[in-house]
């Protein structure tokens, strides 16, 4: 049996997004949470399977892939990173997010995303990548740290994550989307499954 290989790639702008600049307004704003919420930044996490050889070989497929194609980024406005997604437990989500800011990963139910870009892949002769997920991981950047337990806070994030009306939620439609927390210390919180 082959050795399966989980990896994440992470994409940013280089510049600043207008998306997030928008998100950050209506949170504040509109939400009327300007005094908890203190920036917002989005991310593309691309979780990837890659089946065969070494964890080595399996991340030199996927930075060839990144490099050879526009299939995950635009190399003259976006940067990335590549990791070990490990056991993708909450941890590793958690990667990079200091004390104050919590993560909420947003993606596509169908995830039709992935699977066009798994075709595009397939189509240019690797058969080695045998699953793909995109995801939107929104960096909320709260005014103070969360803290294990607290019901308030996680009514925050859930106020923030979800979509419920046309004034409550904005980073996720549950009619459509998934949508995860994930908080600083690593643990997970469904918000729309």
């Amino acid at each position: 049996m082959a050795a399966t290989h989980n990896l994440f790639l992470n994409v940013v702008l280089k510049a600043a997004g207008n998306e997030a600049r928008t998100a950050l307004e209506a949170v504040q704003e509109m939400m009327k949470l300007r005094d908890r919420v203190r920036d917002i930044a989005r991310e593309e996490l691309w979780e990837l399977e890659v089946v065969g050889g070494t964890a080595d070989d399996a991340r030199e497929t996927v930075e060839r892939l990144v490099t050879s194609t526009n299939l995950f980024l635009n190399p003259n406005k976006h940067k990335h990173t590549l990791s070990d997604a490990g056991t993708k437990d909450a941890g590793s989500w958690a990667s990079g997010l200091d004390d104050d800011e919590v993560a909420i990963l947003v993606a596509d139910r169908e995830g039709t995303e992935g699977e066009s870009v798994l075709c595009a892949i397939r189509r240019i002769g690797v058969d080695d990548v045998v699953g793909i997920r995109k995801w939107t991981r929104w960096r909320v950047r709260l005014t103070e740290p969360p803290k294990s337990g607290d019901p308030e806070a996680l009514a925050l994030i859930r106020r923030i994550g979800v979509a419920t009306g046309r004034r409550d939620g904005l980073l996720s439609n549950p009619h459509s989307q998934i949508s995860r927390a994930i908080l600083p210390w690593g643990e997970e919180k469904v918000l729309a499954a």
